[in-house]
């Protein structure tokens, strides 16, 4: 598990979500160059200490997309973690860059797995997110307002 400050972090994850699957292979033609784009997204729901990471990837040509996936990871974060990263006085929640990717990372894995699952026998199951360095999408420390509800 990640560490801040030379203390563990507890977490769980407790729910997957596909939140958009598009897949439109009448879009795609085999004579065009496909470009990637992701993002992430986070949030948190501070009165069950759950945070939620959002990965959405989408595959294009020509500015048009093809694929579309959107997955999402719940994360349970014990009592005593969460005060480690809350300051009630700021108003924030902030995730040391370190855990933010590794939970990014996590999602990302679940998004391949739902686009595999979702593809599989299909043409468009040669279409997949690749393994990359995800937590590089994180350019710092995350701060989250903790009045923000997800």
């Amino acid at each position: 598990m990640p560490e801040n400050n030379s203390r563990q972090v507890n977490f769980a994850l407790v729910q997957i979500t596909t939140e958009q699957l598009d897949l439109s292979m009448d879009l795609y033609s085999e004579e065009k160059p496909v470009t990637m784009s992701a993002g992430l997204d986070f949030g948190i729901q501070s009165s069950q200490n759950l945070l939620k990471v959002l990965f959405k990837t989408t595959f294009h040509q020509e500015n048009i997309p093809f694929i579309t996936i959107e997955a999402g990871c719940v994360f349970a974060i014990d009592p005593e973690s969460w005060n480690l990263f809350c300051s009630e006085e700021q108003g924030f929640l902030t995730l040391p860059k370190n855990f933010a990717g590794h939970l990014a990372t996590l999602t990302s894995g679940a998004a391949r797995g739902i686009l595999h699952s979702r593809t599989e026998n299909t043409p468009m199951n040669r279409f997949f997110i690749p393994v990359s360095n995800i937590d590089e999408m994180i350019p710092g420390n995350l701060s989250l307002p903790l009045n923000s509800e997800a």
